[in-house]
């Protein structure tokens, strides 16, 4: 990290700023494969800005989390044998 997390959030936010001008960009000239890429890579950064803002140490792949909360416990994939109602 970089310095204190609202700092980290904000950086991050203004990659993703700048991917999304860039995706349009690119989209507006019909290059639609690399607009497609820089839109995913803008919402991967901007929901890197939000986990920073709520606490979430963001390294990479590798993500630590401060207290008890899981932003990724909705994504996590059942364990074998579970049924949906039950997770």
């Amino acid at each position: 990290m970089r310095g204190t997390p609202e700092a980290e959030a904000s950086r991050w936010f203004r990659q993703s700023e700048l991917d999304l001008e860039d995706a349009d960009f690119n989209r507006s000239g019909g290059r639609y494969h690399l607009a497609y890429f820089l839109a995913q890579q803008s919402a991967e950064k901007a929901l890197k800005a939000y986990l920073c803002s709520i606490g979430v140490k963001v390294i990479g792949f590798v993500r630590q989390h401060w207290g008890g909360f899981d932003p990724w416990a909705p994504f996590r994939p059942l364990e074998v044998g579970r049924v949906a109602s039950q997770a």
